[in-house]
């Protein structure tokens, strides 16, 4: 089967995806419309199927994720609805559906999953990364990769607006897999039962935080390398994903697809599936050893050929020019692109010119662009700063900067004061850290530093919990990516990060000089003061939203301290204050 989120008359829904055997043109048909269209049809005395009542699901969710949710009952019912669908539609008259289907190219479709609580992107999982490299010796095969925010994605048909100061814009398409059920600790042989289906994810990234990291002319560390490119790809409107999840019975052998990028029709690269060093199962299985697993997750498998297609000199991107990708079982995605202030073909009438982010249209339409109160429900996005501390040359041999490091992981890694944290079952040391955090107000693009402290709600302490497995499982030599990623993974872990919903109001420069506490039971306590951060929360979110929109409800902390402590009990509770905040504490137990 083919599923889709499209929207007509306003309405986001899912939808089945049928291609009509009298004309040969793809329908797409509300499941819930459909089958009442039906029952409403077979239940006229004067029907052909009066005596045969079309019953398929009691009640059809309106969005696919919820549908997803339904696991195996719902997939039979929409296989059920589906071939029924079919044999009506040969013979007898689509009419009857009218309101229920709707031919495919006059619905708008969006992503399948237009906003994934999950949406881990792989890097350098192909053997192009390595073949040419002669100072390559070995290959960590461990998932390398990183969390996109909901503002990067787009849908199909939806225009790519690249920014003046967006320099080496290019794009990659890549395989993607969706969740189709609730998963933790997925042992590799089980996870293929794990996948809802498959669909294309379109990776585009540009350079302008590259270019200003650079810009101050040191030689750059791992994190900035990682801020600089990866940031690129979290930017508005950088990614897009669809136009279907494909199921896997339609798929067949999903390492056995061919991929195809083009220009305006014009043929620039093909790569093959087969190609991945890791592939959907493993990247299943690591992920879930960390991260219970929902349905509607996301996860796109890496550049399998040509890293970065990038725009040749000759194209204006005009109206009729486009950048496509095509997975073969799965379809294409063609994206128009605007040269925003060179080129800009939209009509005064395109939605986008309101917002390039579709996620965040929705917010400005339903006037909730903005929230007085906050509880973590409301959180889409938690961003983490690294080495912003005045010791970090000694502690972790980085440069201090005047750019933050800056990176976002799963916001399930959060969690309220008060919580039981369960240590995942692969977890060694544990260490316990105490930072400051900050909440998001109202939606937050280009900010300028001087104006930071109008879009921030509040701050509040956050314990964080880091495991050392990550670590551990790296082989030598390795490249400076592959030895650093676990300490980006360390914190990702559900619930690691413990913070309080009782924000306090500051202004960033009031942040200034409070003492900063963590208890942990058994162990003398650790003391310090903010005063060790060398970035403010007004740098920070200045320079985060040149390119990438924050989301009313979203938490950034300014990172680690200095000093931290190891967990040494099974079990124990801990506290951590900072002066004027509220006090955040949290229960740790082994799983």
């Amino acid at each position: 089967m083919k599923l889709a989120t499209f929207v007509i008359h306003g309405q986001e829904r899912f939808g089945l995806v049928i291609q009509h055997s009298k004309t040969g043109v793809d329908w797409i048909f509300d499941p819930a419309l459909t089958e009442t269209k039906l029952r409403l049809y077979s239940s006229k005395m004067t029907s052909p199927l009066v005596n045969q009542q079309p019953k398929f699901l009691a009640s059809w969710p309106q969005e696919l994720v919820r549908f997803l949710e339904l696991g195996q009952d719902g997939m039979q019912a929409l296989r059920r609805l589906e071939a029924y669908l079919k044999r009506f539609l040969a013979q007898s008259d689509e009419a009857v559906l009218i309101g229920a289907g709707f031919p495919l190219d006059t619905v708008k479709l969006r992503p399948p999953i237009p906003r994934p609580r999950l949406f881990f992107g792989l890097v350098q999982n192909s053997p192009t990364f390595i073949r040419n490299n002669p100072n390559r010796l070995t290959a960590n095969v461990y998932p390398q990769g990183h969390q996109r925010p909901q503002g990067s994605l787009l849908g199909p048909g939806d225009p790519v607006i690249v920014t003046p100061e967006m320099t080496g814009f290019n794009w990659t398409p890549e395989p993607g897999v969706i969740i189709g059920k609730r998963g933790k600790d997925i042992a590799v042989t089980e996870a293929k039962n794990f996948i809802a289906g498959y669909t294309l994810v379109m990776d585009l990234v540009h350079d302008r935080y590259m270019d200003q990291i650079r810009a101050h002319g040191e030689p750059l560390d791992w994190f900035e390398e990682a801020t600089g490119s990866w940031l690129g790809k979290k930017s508005d409107a950088m990614g897009a994903m669809g136009p279907f999840l494909t199921t896997p019975d339609e798929i067949g052998n999903p390492y056995d697809l061919l991929l195809y990028t083009r220009q305006s029709g014009l043929l620039r690269d093909r790569a093959h599936t087969g190609s991945m060093l890791i592939g959907f199962e493993r990247v299943i299985s690591w992920l879930s050893s960390f991260i219970e697993l929902l349905p509607g997750d996301v996860i796109h498998m890496g550049t399998l050929a040509f890293d970065g297609m990038f725009m040749t000199e000759e194209m204006s991107f005009g109206p009729d020019d486009y950048i496509e990708g095509e997975l073969e079982q799965v379809g294409s995605l063609h994206l128009p692109v605007v040269m925003q202030r060179q080129n800009d073909w939209r009509s005064e009438t395109d939605s986008s010119h309101i917002h390039s982010v579709p996620a965040a249209r929705d917010l400005i339409e339903a006037k909730q662009e903005e929230i007085s109160s906050w509880s973590l429900i409301q959180t889409r996005h938690y961003w983490t700063v690294f080495g912003n501390y005045k010791d970090v040359e000694r502690v972790e041999g980085l440069k201090p900067r005047q750019l933050p490091r800056i990176l976002n992981a799963p916001a399930s890694a959060l969690s309220p004061s008060g919580t039981k944290v369960r240590i995942p079952e692969r977890a060694n040391t544990i260490s316990v850290g105490l930072e400051l955090a900050f909440v998001i107000k109202k939606l937050a693009y280009r900010v300028r530093q001087e104006e930071a402290d109008d879009y921030i709600l509040g701050y509040s302490p956050l314990i964080v919990l880091q495991d050392s497995s990550f670590t551990d499982v790296i082989s030598l030599p390795a490249t400076s990516q592959e030895q650093n990623l676990p300490t980006f993974y360390a914190r990702w872990a559900d619930g690691f990060n413990v913070i309080s919903q009782d924000l306090v109001a500051l202004e960033s420069l009031e942040t200034k000089n409070r003492k900063m506490h963590v208890y942990l039971e058994g162990q003398p306590e650790v003391s310090t003061t903010t005063d060790e951060y060398s970035l403010l929360a007004s740098e920070i979110l200045s320079f985060l939203t040149q390119e990438i929109t924050l989301f009313p409800g979203d938490v950034i902390t300014l990172g680690r301290t200095t000093n931290r402590l190891t967990l040494s009990q099974e079990s124990v509770t801990i506290r951590a204050a900072i002066t004027g905040l509220a006090e955040v504490q949290a229960s740790v137990e082994r799983s």
